[in-house]
């Protein structure tokens, strides 16, 4: 059980690094080209992929149930794109109006792609046992 989880955690960096790589090299020559708003987009834009990327290694996690792995995916989405969401600039954190516009954009995203991936998985990969 130790060698999976150190598995998964690795599987997990590799996913993220190599997202972040990536969308990092852009992201600094967006720096350098000095159009701040721009680059406050593609910085939020490279850490909501990495976290993502990097997440997905929990589905690996055999040890743990459905539910449990989709508890976990949440709490880490909330805790890196919900944030990466408002530093962006797409919404108007001036109000709470706009706070609340970027968490009801999380959860109805979040909701979409959660149901998507459950029924790809139970019906079309059928790796979610029937109980």
């Amino acid at each position: 059980m130790k060698d999976l989880r150190k598995k998964v955690v690795l599987a997990g960096l590799l996913r993220s690094g190599i997202v972040l790589l990536i969308m990092g090299v852009g992201t600094y020559f967006t720096y350098q080209s000095g159009d701040t708003k721009q680059y406050h987009q593609m910085l939020a834009v490279t850490v909501i992929s990495s976290s993502v990327a990097g997440a997905s290694a929990i589905y690996d996690y055999d040890v743990w149930s459905v539910k449990k792995k989709i508890v976990v995916h949440t709490i880490c989405m909330l805790l890196t794109v919900y944030p990466s969401l408002i530093y962006s600039g797409w919404y108007d954190t001036t109000s709470a109006w706009g706070y609340l516009m970027a968490l009801l954009s999380f959860i109805a995203f979040g909701l979409i792609f959660c149901t998507i991936g459950y029924l790809v998985s139970k019906y079309i990969l059928k790796n979610i046992p029937e109980k």
